[in-house]
């Protein structure tokens, strides 16, 4: 295993306390790596539902009755208006008006590139658990070791 400076470490040089502290250290990144995985995979799934929802109001007819939502549980009825144009958040609060297929494409673009981001994410996710489970022999091999050390003493 190599450091962050490019340098390696023998993880068998190191002691119990020093390997418990790695591991731990592997397990809080681990964890972290994942929430983000979680994160991007959720923030994929909006973007995939908006794209299809694009695609789907490009479909629809202007002043057909329809349920709009307030939150995730008030809806108000409603029409649509015409549907040859969306407004699509680009981030940051921007907007830009585009045709229901540019913003379905649109969509698919940012679901193409979260998706390339959790494929990297999961490799790196993959690697530190394959740190971890390193780390996690060698410090059952020098536990074995240790108890054998101590029942190789003599009694006092």
């Amino acid at each position: 295993m190599a450091s962050e400076g490019g340098q390696g470490t023998e993880i068998t040089a190191l002691s119990l306390e020093q390997l418990q502290q790695v591991k731990e250290q592997f397990e809080g990144e681990i964890e972290r790596l994942s929430s983000n995985f979680h994160s991007l995979q959720g923030a994929a799934n909006r973007f995939h539902a908006s794209g299809l929802a694009s695609e789907n109001l490009g479909k629809q007819e202007a002043d057909k009755s329809m349920l709009v939502p307030m939150t995730s549980s008030l809806y108000v009825a409603g029409k649509t208006g015409p549907t040859d144009k969306i407004l699509v958040d680009i981030g940051t609060g921007y907007y830009v008006e585009k045709t229901p297929a540019e913003g379905a494409e649109f969509c698919k673009r940012k679901v193409r590139m979260l998706k390339e981001s959790m494929d990297g994410l999961f490799g790196i996710i993959e690697k530190r658990k394959q740190d971890l489970h390193r780390v996690g022999q060698v410090m059952m091999m020098k536990m074995e070791q240790q108890q054998k050390e101590q029942g190789k003493q003599p009694a006092v």
